[in-house]
């Protein structure tokens, strides 16, 4: 018997500082927007809070789940309504 070895980076998730990647650059280029778009010191502890803040929340939700962003994102293109159809041509109720 033939065993072939899976390297754990394959099956990983790609986190960043214990959040998922993307949101977690979003995050950042965010608060940059914050401290340096609004300036002086309100915009500064603003952008540094409200970062702090989210990214707190996003290893929070990584730990929970590290690929909650793609079972969110796949979620979000599922119908509401699947009717029961007995053909592939027969018409489709449409819900909103």
């Amino acid at each position: 018997m033939r065993t072939i070895p899976i390297h754990e980076s394959l099956l990983r998730p790609q986190l960043l500082g214990g959040g998922d990647r993307d949101l977690v650059m979003l995050n950042g280029i965010i608060s940059c927007a914050l401290i340096f778009g609004v300036g002086g010191l309100v915009g500064a502890v603003t952008g540094v809070a409200l970062g702090t803040l989210v990214h707190i929340v996003l290893v929070i939700w990584a730990k929970k789940d590290p690929q909650g962003k793609a079972v969110y994102a796949r979620h979000i293109h599922q119908q509401k309504f699947y009717p029961a159809a007995a053909s592939p041509f027969a018409r489709q109720q449409i819900i909103h």
